[in-house]
């Protein structure tokens, strides 16, 4: 069920990409799988400065031949989040990368979803863990 919601949340604002509308079926042991076999591809790294954290994350440009569609932020959780946003990406020396800055007083449950490929792509979800 969580993917089925991560899948609408692209389709709806992903601009880049044409997915139909159609879907794909993508159960919750297969995100799980795909997690646990790309999940060490995703680099997430936090930096406390003052009292702001800096988060950079680096994604490898491909996997399985699909490249990086979209790169997002979701707060609380995945199923039902209470804040998504799409991170904008560059690339730099083969890899991408995006960031975001955040007060630590404001610290919540977030995750990282990047979504490879077109149409019947791969996702991956990371867990954002503040140090």
């Amino acid at each position: 069920m969580k993917f089925f919601f991560l899948v609408f949340i692209f389709l709806a604002f992903e601009v880049v990409a044409d997915i139909p509308a159609s879907g794909c079926a993508v159960t919750d042991e297969m995100q799980r799988e795909n997690n646990l076999k790309y999940g060490d591809k995703i680099s997430i790294e936090t930096h406390l400065r003052d009292s702001n954290y800096y988060v950079l994350i680096q994604v490898p440009s491909q996997i399985n031949s699909g490249k990086v569609n979209a790169v997002w932020l979701f707060s609380d959780s995945i199923e039902e989040p209470t804040f998504v946003a799409p991170l904008e990406t560059y690339e730099e020396d083969s890899t991408i990368l995006a960031w975001y800055e955040i007060d630590a007083g404001l610290i919540r449950r977030h995750f990282i979803a990047v979504s490879f490929g077109e149409d019947c792509g791969l996702s991956v979800i990371k867990e954002v863990f503040y140090k």
